[in-house]
Formats: C-alpha cells, sequence, structure tokens
C-alpha cells in the first residue's frame, strides 16, 4: 500500500546511505570534434561563484544504425566505463551500451515493448530502467552479471525515470497517481514505496544526491520547468533555478556532489549549464549557472572531469563528451541516421565477457521494417496518385502519391494501436491539383500537389482530445501534436510534462490575441501519445508555423504533415509531372523550391 513519507522514513533511508568511493579509471572516449559548441560564457552574481571550465567536445557515437560495428580505439576523456542510452528506432525505444574502453556499441535490450531511462546502481551490480513490456510503464531491474530482468512496479499507472540511492537500496522514481505526476521511493525488493512529492503540478526527472541527503527533480510547480532540490533530513524544499522565462530539465549530479549539470531549452536548441550547489545561496539567487554548450541530458564521467550529453542535428544524434582539460583532436565514431538518442549514464562499470558475448549474438538479428511501400509499376519514373481505403468515408475521396500510401496506411494502424482512435480515418487534405485554390495568405507550391503531405483532423483539437505543445527552435515554431489515449487506465500513452499551448485563448483579446494564444497553466490530468514522434518513425514530418500565424490561423499549420525523404519540392513534383506540365503551371520557380525541404524550412522567412 502507497503511504506518504514522512520524517521518521526519509531519515531511516538517509542512515543507511553508503558514502561511495571516488574512483578514478584509465579515461577513453573517441569521436569527432565539435568546434561549434566550444564556446563557454560566464554568468555569476554576488560573492558565490564557479570555477573556469574549458570544455572539449568529442562525438562518442552518432545513432547506430541497424548492425553496429566496433570502431576504432577510443580517445581519452572521461575516465573508461560504460554509457547506457536509448535508441529510438524502428519504430521502439531500446536500451544500448558504449564501452569507453573498447569503443564496442552493443545493444543491450530488444523487447518489442519501450525500453527506455537506463540507471546505474553505485554498486555496479544493476541497471535499473522503464519499459511498457507489461503493457504499462514499470520499473525494471537488470542483474548486469547474468542478464536477468526483475519487474520491480506492478502498478497499472505510469513509473518511470528511475534514480539510485547511493548504497544501491533504494530507488526514486516518477508516478502517475490519481492525475498527478509526483515522486516516490522504493526499495529494491519492492516492499516498502513511500510517496516523497505531492504538489498538484508535476514532479518529475528525479536525481539523488551523492551523499544520500537530497534529491533534485523537475516540477512545473511554479508555471515553468524549474529545477528543485528535496531535503530527506526533512523535506526542506528549495527552488534552484529561479528562471521563470526558461524551461530546466534533466538534472545531473557531479560524483562528488559539488556541482550539478541540467539542461535549457526546447528540444533542437537546449544548453547544458552547470551550476554549484550551495543550497542557501541558491535560494536567495547568490548562485548563477555558468553555459558549458550546447547540448542536453548531461551525466557526469565517474571521475567528474568530463560530461556526456546529446546533441541533435537535423535528423542526426550524437552522443557528446565534454572534459575539462581544453581542446583535442578526436576520432570518428559510427555513422547513421536512424534513430535518436535520449537518457545517456555514464558508469565506470565494465561489463563481464559473458553479457558481451550474449549481447554481441543478440545484435546480428534483423528486424522487420516498419512497413514496405509497394509500387504498382516499378520501372515508371512518375507515380501515380492511390486512393487512401476508408477515409472521409470512402475509398478514394482521399488520395496520395504511391511512393507514400503504404507508409501512411501503417502509420494510421500503429495511431490507433497506440491511441484506441482511428485517428488518421478523417483528413482534412491531402492531395491538391496544380490549379487548386490556395489558403489565404498562401501559395499553390505544396507538398499536397505531389501527393505526399496531409493535413490531420482538427476536430480533434477542437473536442478536447488534442494538445499541442510549442518549440520554437532557431526561431521559428514548431507544434508537437499528442493525442489523447482512449484508455485512461495506464495501458495507453503517458503524462504531459510540458505545458500545452492554448490556441483558442487568442479570442481573449489582450496579450493572448497578440502572441497566438498562451500556455496553459498546468498540463492536462490525462495520458497522452506523441502522434509527432510516430509520424516521423514512419517518415511524416511536422511542418513549421509560418510567419503570420499569430495573426493568421492557416498559417499555424500543427495539422500538416508531409513525408520528403530529403528531397526538394521541384523533385517532388517530378515524380508525378513533367518539367513542361510544372512550367506551365507555375512559370519561373524561387530559387528555393530546389533546395531539399530541411534546408528550406531552415531559412530565416
Amino acid at each position: 500500500m502507497r503511504k506518504k513519507i514522512r520524517q521518521t522514513l526519509l531519515w531511516k533511508i538517509v542512515w543507511g546511505l553508503l558514502q561511495p568511493r571516488p574512483v578514478r579509471l584509465p579515461i577513453c572516449v573517441w569521436g569527432l570534434l565539435i568546434v561549434s559548441i566550444g564556446l563557454l560564457l560566464w554568468r555569476y552574481q554576488g560573492p558565490f561563484s564557479s570555477p573556469v571550465i574549458a570544455p572539449r567536445f568529442v562525438i562518442l557515437t552518432p545513432t547506430p544504425g541497424p548492425s553496429p560495428t566496433p570502431g576504432p580505439p577510443p580517445t581519452p576523456v572521461g575516465s573508461g566505463g560504460t554509457v547506457a542510452f536509448s535508441v529510438r528506432r524502428n519504430g521502439n525505444n531500446d536500451i544500448y551500451l558504449l564501452s569507453q574502453n573498447t569503443g564496442k556499441l552493443l545493444r543491450l535490450t530488444s523487447d518489442p515493448a519501450e525500453d527506455r531511462d537506463p540507471a546505474w546502481s553505485p554498486d555496479g551490480h544493476w541497471l535499473a530502467f522503464a519499459s511498457n513490456r507489461a503493457n504499462n510503464w514499470d520499473l525494471y531491474l537488470m542483474e548486469l552479471d547474468s542478464g536477468v530482468i526483475i519487474r520491480l512496479t506492478r502498478d497499472a499507472t505510469f513509473e518511470a525515470s528511475p534514480t539510485w540511492s547511493p548504497d544501491s537500496r533504494w530507488l526514486a522514481y516518477e508516478t502517475y497517481q490519481e492525475g498527478n505526476l509526483n515522486l516516490h521511493v522504493i526499495s529494491v525488493d519492492g516492499e516498502e514505496d513511500y510517496q516523497l512529492t505531492s504538489d498538484p503540478a508535476p514532479d518529475y526527472s528525479p536525481a539523488w544526491s551523492p551523499d544520500g541527503r537530497h534529491i533534485i527533480f523537475t516540477s512545473l510547480r511554479d508555471g515553468n520547468q524549474e529545477i528543485y532540490a528535496i531535503s530527506l533530513d526533512g523535506g526542506a524544499l528549495t527552488n534552484l533555478t529561479h528562471t521563470p522565462d526558461q524551461n530546466e530539465d534533466y538534472p545531473a549530479w557531479q560524483r562528488d556532489g559539488n556541482y550539478l549539470a541540467y539542461s535549457a531549452g526546447v528540444p533542437g536548441e537546449s544548453s547544458i549549464y552547470l551550476l554549484p550547489f550551495a543550497k542557501e545561496a541558491m535560494a536567495t539567487g547568490e548562485v548563477r549557472p555558468t553555459l558549458f554548450g550546447l547540448g542536453a541530458e548531461p551525466t557526469w564521467a565517474p571521475d567528474s572531469q568530463a560530461l556526456a550529453f546529446i546533441f541533435r542535428r537535423g535528423t542526426h544524434s550524437y552522443l557528446v563528451a565534454a572534459d575539462t582539460a581544453g581542446w583535442a583532436l578526436t576520432q570518428e565514431g559510427y555513422q547513421s541516421t536512424v534513430g535518436i538518442l535520449s537518457g545517456p549514464a555514464w558508469s565506470d562499470r565494465t561489463l563481464p565477457a559473458t553479457l558481451i558475448e550474449e549481447l554481441e549474438n543478440r545484435t546480428t538479428k534483423n528486424e522487420p521494417p516498419l512497413y514496405t511501400e509497394l509500387l504498382l509499376d516499378n520501372t515508371s519514373s512518375r507515380y501515380p496518385l492511390i486512393g487512401l481505403p476508408d477515409v472521409n468515408g470512402g475509398n478514394n475521396r482521399e488520395q496520395l502519391s504511391d511512393k507514400v500510401n503504404n507508409s501512411y496506411n501503417a502509420l494510421r494502424e500503429r495511431i490507433e494501436a497506440e491511441t484506441g482512435w482511428d485517428f488518421l480515418s478523417i483528413l482534412g487534405d491531402s492531395s491538391r491539383s496544380m490549379n487548386h485554390t490556395p489558403r489565404p495568405g498562401q501559395g499553390r507550391i505544396s507538398w499536397h500537389v505531389c501527393g505526399r503531405a496531409v493535413d490531420i483532423n482538427q476536430g480533434f483539437l477542437r473536442n478536447g482530445n488534442i494538445e499541442l505543445v510549442r518549440e520554437d527552435i532557431s526561431g521559428v515554431t514548431y507544434w508537437r501534436v499528442f493525442i489523447k489515449a482512449q484508455q485512461q487506465d495506464g495501458s495507453q500513452g503517458e503524462p504531459l510534462r510540458q505545458l500545452p499551448w492554448d490556441l483558442s485563448a487568442r479570442a481573449e483579446g489582450g496579450l493572448a490575441t497578440t502572441q497566438g494564444g498562451k500556455l496553459r497553466e498546468q498540463p492536462p490530468a490525462s495520458y497522452y501519445v506523441d502522434f509527432t514522434t510516430l509520424a516521423a518513425d514512419y517518415g511524416w514530418e511536422r511542418r513549421n508555423a509560418l510567419s503570420n500565424w499569430r495573426n493568421s490561423w492557416f498559417d499555424i499549420e500543427w495539422w500538416h504533415f508531409q513525408k520528403t525523404e530529403g528531397m526538394s519540392w521541384y523533385e517532388c513534383m517530378l515524380e508525378r509531372y513533367t518539367p513542361e506540365e510544372i512550367k506551365a503551371s507555375y512559370g519561373d520557380l524561387p530559387w528555393w523550391t530546389k533546395l531539399p525541404e530541411n534546408e528550406v524550412q531552415a531559412l530565416p522567412w
């Protein structure tokens, strides 16, 4: 039975914690030099300040391809050991291990369900992680010497983001119960479980201090994402960041407990900050963070002299290391454009030979693709439009190019399985003719014309079954679409951690009208599925909002998804029309129509 944590129980946890011994191992990391993220800025205030840290950045590994192979000898940085992280590829998250002693990349989990949030136990015996392999999100423990997996929690509710106590006897984690995302503490035998926070706002992403006396976490209790510390000696709570105009997340402790690292910003454009842990001074704003560089989700090296973190550029995702000893050239890592990395955790643990052998044998197995595009005519350079079955009440009312219709149909099935709704059975639009009448303020140059774009159903937003999270990247607004799960028992989706953007607030007048809406005060108390991520798994990309979106509903474009596969719009048009037909309809085309679409979206207009 869940019990609220009391001071005496907190002291019971703290009393048994063992101080971890500092370990220095041979340093060993490899990759490419990234000069662009080497800028170190100072931000300080008052009598407290941070020491100068001059990072050098090296790529540990880009996203692994389907069959990773050993890389070149590692480059010294950090202190060896192993980095665990999750990779989303082929529509699923699994956990991988990268040895900093050999450069070997191994796939640790291969369950059809999702596995993520790896966390090493300080004694080196266990790896905790979150998985929905039992049809809801629970915590699991893997015994590293044997590879045996133990299910720790068995609730129907959501549980994720485990973090270990220094004595490896307890785990703090986030859990969604009675419409609220809070932190709990559980013993590794599963016999004792205590509630740690109970604020109506979401609390998540916990990290346990090396001395065992504090847990830092992310919270929305002040209206935006801030980093907090809760004392396990008495429950005192401290806001460590105090930045109402910035969102922070993914806090991580330095191994000696003197510094915190965390990331701030939005996915694709976040930065890493370092903050000395002086709780009383931070509470009064006397300690300010130091900007370390671009990246997200930091984790400290075993010797506390380096950070590993995630760096994203376009469709590429990299695991990067940065040490404090200055600049150095390093070696190139794995090359791939497949998958997204997340949740790195760095340990001094060296994997046993028996586990390495077992994982190497597993890695050679191939997985079936999410879909296969079946063409009516493999010999033609022109591709016809194909009717989408039972969409908008018919089989030919909406059509897509023969090059992309199968991926759409597969995505539709996946969305229904994940959310319980046949969401893609209704579309606002799909293919358009070259001479179509564009929406107010827009032109005829559209991926709809070549049969590679859809406008999804806006009715789900009006009836409250969709939430939109605004993400501003390089001054351009994008939307992340979340669909409310039909089943709210924990078997579908997970709780929201970001504040959604309320477009309906445009009608209120005042600032909400000029800004095109406003943030909601709290995330809705429901389970949601990330449609944007699932669509990307099948190659369907979101379109950025146009520059006038605050004033024109048509320019918001949250509903628009397209499958470009790295082509330019003109190349897409050649899949359906001859150059003469295109010129006859459009005349002389703007130069940017012959650029790859990802480059066009990056242009500042």
